[in-house]
């Protein structure tokens, strides 16, 4: 190599290039462990999974390079939080157990790229178990009754007791959980509380309802545990 080019990147002379191959490619395949750890205990529309799954497996291998660039030397590491402080990103990571592979990304790149082999080789396995765990367990849960709340908007003159008679005919275990004003205090609003199973009784319902004299609008909001 050329005296001009390895003064111009003195830096290379720290690195032994075997050493750079073999960490970034153990990088990329271990990455692509967490990638396969996450399709299959995060199952999602086939879209928003790929999307992430390869970033995951990106991840870990840019992590991976970062950490090589840095070594052990703290000047480069603080001038790298201060240029990573600035990048700012438009998608948003919408749920915590999400962020969590992600973060499990970064630990492969960070552990591979600054030579400790054995941490990721450990943990993978444990993390595996524990999101398998988690995905059984959510499994589980599909079948369950979710919470759900019945907000109704009816005239002030209009009987109240006579709607939760039909909200409790399709949900037995309704219950009324708060009773207010809405529009500036020209209707009244009504929430009731419950767990449905069957998303067919919930539309039922909402149709029964939106039919019923003075009633100006109805709206059904469940929430599945996550």
């Amino acid at each position: 190599m050329n005296d001009w080019l390895l003064d111009a990147f003195p830096g290379d002379a720290e690195l032994q290039l075997p050493d750079v191959v073999i960490r970034l490619v153990a990088a990329l395949l271990l990455g692509a462990v967490v990638g396969t750890i996450y399709r299959v205990t995060r199952p999602r529309p086939a879209a928003g999974r790929a999307d992430l799954t390869q970033t995951l497996l990106l991840l870990a291998v840019v992590i991976a390079m970062i950490t090589l660039a840095i070594g052990s030397n703290v000047a480069r590491a603080f001038s790298l939080v201060g240029a990573l402080a600035i990048v700012r990103f438009r998608s948003v990571v919408d749920d915590p157990r999400d962020t969590a592979f992600v973060i499990l990304a970064v630990a492969v790149g960070l552990a591979v790229g600054a030579g400790f082999l054995v941490v990721p080789l450990v943990g993978l396995p444990i993390a595996a178990v524990v999101a398998l765990g988690f995905a059984a367990r959510a499994r589980g849960r599909d079948a369950d009754p979710v919470p759900c709340r019945v907000v109704v908007r009816v005239d002030p003159d209009r009987d109240p007791v006579g709607l939760f008679e039909i909200v409790a005919a399709a949900l037995p275990n309704a219950r009324l959980e708060r009773a207010g004003t809405a529009k500036k205090g020209t209707l009244v609003e009504l929430v009731y509380t419950a767990r449905l199973a069957d998303p067919a009784a919930g539309a039922a319902l909402v149709r029964r309802l939106r039919g019923e004299p003075g009633v100006a609008a109805v709206d059904l909001v469940c929430r599945p545990q996550s």
